[in-house]
């Protein structure tokens, strides 16, 4: 149980909270989210990072989350097969159906998970200069393709999932999408016209949303419209 007062008082769920007050809008169009999972514990190396389940007040958020969101669309999950984004994707689930929530769906996407390759030389070169070093050189293409995909085809494979759905998106319609921080800083830069030096950070239930409204494209991130730059119309 999340009370009012601590779902506005904790300070990393602004986004979360900017993000719900959007999602309130009357326009019919259909909407898409990508945010990142819920909380997990701090202070942890990256092989236990890459395990760690969601902490019991994460479990809760997510669930509060879910209760938020609108209860006027017909929504779809689709989350990574992680474990704290299977959790989250649960949660969120759980919260909306137990508001009165029309939920269609949840479903697994692989590509949410990331980018192809061989996850012990990502996690031992994650592990040795960090995640937000690995992110750079991802974005760089300073990273061999036998460690992980170009950055680029992944993107390309990440938008076809996700066009795929939102070109046929009904007017009400909300595809929820719940996946990681270097997930959503990789695709938001291609979706979205923000400052390139946008880092990896990203908070927990945090993200960005994309709308189609009277068959134009918006943007919204950090309680800001921010410009469409790539078409999601299939």
């Amino acid at each position: 149980m999340v009370t009012d007062h601590e779902w506005e008082s904790i300070e990393w769920l602004e986004e979360a909270r900017l993000l719900l007050d959007w999602l309130s809008t009357p326009d019919p169009g259909p909407i898409l989210i990508v945010i990142r999972h819920s909380e997990r514990p701090e202070d942890v190396d990256v092989p236990t990072t890459i395990r760690v389940d969601l902490t019991e007040s994460g479990h809760n958020l997510a669930t509060e989350f879910g209760k938020r969101l609108p209860k006027n669309r017909r929504t779809t999950i689709f989350h990574s097969p992680h474990i704290r984004t299977t959790q989250t994707a649960e949660r969120i689930s759980e919260g909306l159906q137990g508001a009165g929530g029309n939920l269609i769906d949840i479903e697994v996407l692989n590509v949410l998970l990331g980018g192809r390759g061989d996850i012990e030389k990502i996690v031992t070169l994650a592990h040795s200069i960090g995640f937000t070093e690995f992110y750079r050189r991802w974005k760089r293409n300073e990273i061999p393709s036998d460690t992980i995909e170009p950055i680029d085809d992944y993107l390309e494979r990440l938008n076809q999932h996700i066009t795929g759905r939102f070109s046929n998106a009904g007017p009400y319609d909300l595809h929820v999408y719940v996946t990681h921080d270097i997930v959503i800083a990789a695709s938001r830069g291609v979706y979205l016209n923000l400052p390139t030096d946008e880092g990896l950070y990203v908070p927990f239930l945090g993200g960005y949303c994309i709308a189609r409204f009277d068959e134009e494209l918006v943007g919204f991130k950090g309680g800001q419209l921010v410009e469409v730059t790539r078409n999601l119309f299939a």
